[in-house]
C-alpha cells in the first residue's frame, strides 16, 4: 500500500512539474513572440531576456529591458524590467508591477517617471485576446518629470476598471488621488497670480466609459479603443480654497470633442475664474463680464461664493452658462 501511494506522489510531482514547464516555456515562448511580431510590424521592440520564476505555485515572468515604440503614435516606453505575477492556478489572474523607473516618450516630449509603486491587478477572459475584465491600479510616490518643462507629484492614487456585463465595451471607472501637485512649469502655467496652494488635496472620478471596441492584447499593438461616451456620476476636486464637483454625460464626436452638458457645482467661483482669466482660458478683455455673470449664477443659486450651473460642451468649445470658457479638451487616447 505504501509503495503504490509513493508511486502515485511521485506521478503527480512528475506530471505537475511538467505542467509547470510547461506553462512558463509557454509564457516565455509567448512574451518572445509578441515582442518578435511588433519587431516585424516596424515597431522598436526589444528586451535584452524573459525568465519566469517561482515554481511550484506561481509564474512570475521578468521582462529585462525592455524597449517598444509604436510608430503610428509615436509614443515609446522603456524600463529595467518588467514584471509579471500569478498563481500557477489562476492564469487568467495576474499582476503587472513596473520597475521604480519608467520613460515615456512622444513625439512632444520625454516623461522621466519615478515611483515608489506601480502595480495593475489584471483579471483578463480565457483565451488567445486575454480581454480585460476588470482591474485595479495602485501608485505611491510618483514623480514625473517632462522634457517640457514641466511635471507632477502624487503621494497615491488608486483607479479602479470594471467592464459592465450587459456591455463589454462599457467600463465602470472609479479614481481617488490624494497629494497631486503640479511641480517645474506647470504651476507657473496654471497658476500664474498664486491664487491656488501647492497641491490638490484630494481628485475623485466615477465614471462609466463606452469604447469602440475591446481592451483587450490588441490594443496594445494599436490603433487603441476610443472612448465614444462617458456618463460621469461625479468629479470631485478640492483643491485649496477652491471646491468643484462635476456630474453628468456628453457624446464624444470623431474628432476627439465632447457634446451635451455637465451640471457643476462650483465653491469660491470667483477665485475659478480668475484662474482661467490669468492662464488665458477666458480673455482679458472679458473679464469683467465673466465676473458679472458669475454673480449672476451664483445670485440664482442663493449663494454668494456658489454657481450651480451647467457646462454646455458643444462645436469644440466649452462654456459655464452664458460664459465663454474656450476650447474644449480633445477626448484621444494615443
Amino acid at each position: 500500500m505504501m509503495r503504490k501511494l509513493f508511486w502515485l506522489v511521485l506521478a503527480a510531482v512528475v506530471i505537475y512539474t511538467g505542467y509547470w514547464m510547461i506553462g512558463a516555456k509557454g509564457t516565455e515562448s509567448a512574451i518572445a513572440a509578441w515582442v518578435n511580431a511588433r519587431g516585424a510590424e516596424g515597431w522598436q521592440a526589444e528586451v535584452s531576456d524573459i525568465k519566469t520564476r517561482g515554481f511550484p505555485t506561481r509564474f512570475d515572468t521578468e521582462i529585462r529591458d525592455p524597449h517598444l515604440a509604436d510608430p503610428r503614435s509615436g509614443v515609446a516606453l522603456s524600463s529595467p524590467k518588467i514584471e509579471i505575477l500569478s498563481q500557477s492556478h489562476r492564469p487568467t489572474r495576474f499582476t503587472l508591477r513596473m520597475a521604480p523607473e519608467v520613460t515615456l516618450a512622444s513625439p512632444y516630449q520625454r516623461l522621466d517617471i519615478t515611483q515608489e509603486l506601480a502595480e495593475a491587478q489584471l483579471f483578463v477572459d480565457a483565451g488567445p485576446n486575454l480581454t480585460l475584465n476588470h482591474a485595479a491600479l495602485t501608485l505611491n510616490d510618483l514623480r514625473m518629470a517632462s522634457t517640457a518643462t514641466w511635471g507632477l507629484s502624487l503621494d497615491t492614487g488608486e483607479i479602479t476598471t470594471q467592464r459592465q456585463d450587459n456591455d463589454p465595451l462599457t467600463h465602470d471607472i472609479k479614481m481617488h488621488v490624494a497629494g497631486f501637485a503640479p511641480t517645474g512649469g506647470l504651476i507657473e502655467e496654471i497658476d500664474p497670480k498664486g491664487l491656488l496652494s501647492d497641491e490638490f488635496e484630494t481628485l475623485d472620478l466615477d465614471m462609466s466609459a463606452t469604447f469602440d471596441g475591446p481592451w483587450n492584447i490588441h490594443a496594445l499593438e494599436g490603433p487603441r479603443p476610443q472612448p465614444t461616451k462617458i456618463e460621469l456620476t461625479t468629479l470631485a476636486a478640492h483643491w485649496g480654497e477652491l471646491d468643484l464637483k462635476l456630474a453628468g454625460s456628453f457624446d464624444i464626436d470623431a474628432r476627439g470633442y465632447p457634446v451635451g452638458t455637465l451640471a457643476v457645482k462650483a465653491e469660491n467661483w470667483r477665485e475659478m475664474i480668475e484662474l482661467a482669466i490669468s492662464i488665458g482660458a477666458i480673455p482679458e478683455n472679458m473679464s469683467k463680464l465673466s465676473l458679472r455673470a458669475g454673480e449672476m449664477l451664483a445670485g440664482l443659486s442663493g449663494r454668494k461664493d456658489t454657481i450651480d450651473a451647467e457646462l454646455t460642451l458643444k462645436d469644440g468649445m466649452i462654456s459655464l452658462g452664458f460664459i465663454p470658457l474656450g476650447p474644449a479638451p480633445r477626448i484621444v487616447i494615443r
